[in-house]
């Protein structure tokens, strides 16, 4: 069953033996893989969606991942390894201090009819207020 609130999610070793190991990143129906390159010091997101859930991988840099829940705000930081998940219909934002490579699984197609059917775009974060916001946040290690 898929968290009602974004959380980090443990991986699930699945075997590790001399030829190296196996990990599960994501064990739920999907319908889009994507690999999205983040430039460093910038701001992605400000939204949240309708239908869709996604789990985002940190394959290389770091994300600062922020999201709000009962109109309180929340931040995590995810470094390589790193999996997190955001459910449908939670704000969310992602700040990137470094270039980084995210690998993101979602529920919906990726395709752009689809991607701005279910996404409501708000402004959360941006330059002006990340420090503040950063501060202030309650962060979930």
């Amino acid at each position: 069953m898929l968290p009602n609130i974004s959380k980090k999610i443990k991986k699930i070793y699945r075997s590790k033996d001399s030829r190296g190991s196996i990990v599960s990143i994501v064990e739920e129906k999907m319908n889009n893989l994507s690999i999205i390159k983040c430039t460093a010091q910038s701001i992605r997101s400000n939204h949240f969606h309708i239908k869709n859930w996604h789990f985002m991988y940190v394959l290389q840099g770091v994300m600062e991942y922020f999201f709000e829940n009962k109109n309180k705000i929340f931040f995590i930081k995810l470094k390589k390894g790193d999996l997190v998940f955001t459910p449908p219909k939670e704000l969310h934002a992602t700040y990137f201090p470094v270039k980084t490579l995210l690998l993101v699984a979602s529920k919906n197609k990726r395709d752009q009819k689809t991607y701005e059917k279910d996404t409501v775009r708000k402004k959360f974060i941006d330059f002006k207020n990340i420090k503040s916001i950063k501060a202030n946040a309650t962060e979930i290690k």
